[in-house]
């Protein structure tokens, strides 16, 4: 990773945008990587607004070619505002304003960009989508889903370096649940561990998994005093989602352990 990749790794959404507009071809390694962790959420609305799977995967490729083209930069000023935001008053614009009328002209322009598995978002797409049926909630809990995995690969990136990676694995499923003292004992064994270094690893995990969703959330945004109400918002979907990705709610009610 270069420099400028490492510094635009840890900051805001909006820096890398005003960089992309300065110097693309320096900025777009990282710009790709932003949109790379945040495409889900594009997909998903494609498909509750009623594209068909190949049409949703043809916009959703064509939406993302333009954003690193800088094609939408040029069109929208993204400053002092949410990514999120940003990301889907974009994308209704390019539905409504640019795909729509391009499929009458032409199709499966094949538009092949980013290296994004289309497979695994229209599983969950199918999964999720019957217990709600707006786009707009559906956009955000895929949102939310994207802020998730996106702090698990962080973590799994750094367990992995230190060489405990079957640690992380065993610990994480785990990391939103109240464990008993004989299910401690089980992970004891089969990570050839005593009970208490379970118990000292699974705190420090959860602080951060805490931390690392704070960092990630806040390079989504402009302003960093709207961390806790965006949370909150996010925490606020996930509880209307049946379950799903509960994650975050219980990492929310974590976020000082680390401060």
């Amino acid at each position: 990773m270069t420099k400028s990749n490492q510094y635009f790794a840890s900051t805001h959404w909006t820096l890398i945008w005003k960089a992309a507009k300065e110097d693309a071809h320096q900025s777009q390694p990282a710009l790709e990587e932003l949109i790379r962790c945040y495409w889900p959420p594009l997909y998903s609305f494609a498909r509750q607004r009623g594209l068909s799977r190949e049409d949703a995967e043809d916009a959703t490729q064509e939406f993302l070619s333009g954003l690193v083209r800088g094609e939408v930069l040029h069109s929208a000023d993204p400053a002092k505002g949410k990514f999120r935001s940003f990301l889907l008053v974009a994308w209704r614009r390019f539905l409504i304003d640019e795909y729509r009328r391009r499929q009458t002209q032409r199709r499966g322009g094949n538009v092949k960009l980013l290296s994004v598995d289309f497979g695994t978002s229209e599983k969950q797409w199918l999964e999720i989508h019957s217990r709600d049926s707006n786009p707009d909630r559906l956009f955000n809990l895929f949102w939310a889903k994207s802020l998730l995995d996106e702090v698990r690969r962080r973590l799994k990136e750094i367990y992995d370096r230190r060489d405990r990676g079957p640690l992380f694995d065993e610990l994480l499923p785990r990391v939103t649940e109240t464990l008993t003292q004989t299910q401690y004992v089980d992970l004891a064994e089969r990570l050839s561990l005593s009970p208490s270094a379970v118990k000292v690893a699974m705190h420090r995990l959860r602080q951060r998994f805490g931390q690392t969703l704070r960092e990630v959330v806040l390079e989504t945004l402009d302003d960093e005093s709207e961390i806790d109400a965006e949370l909150s918002e996010l925490r606020s979907v996930l509880a209307g989602a049946a379950g799903a990705f509960d994650d975050l709610s219980a990492a929310q009610s974590r976020k000082h352990d680390s401060n």
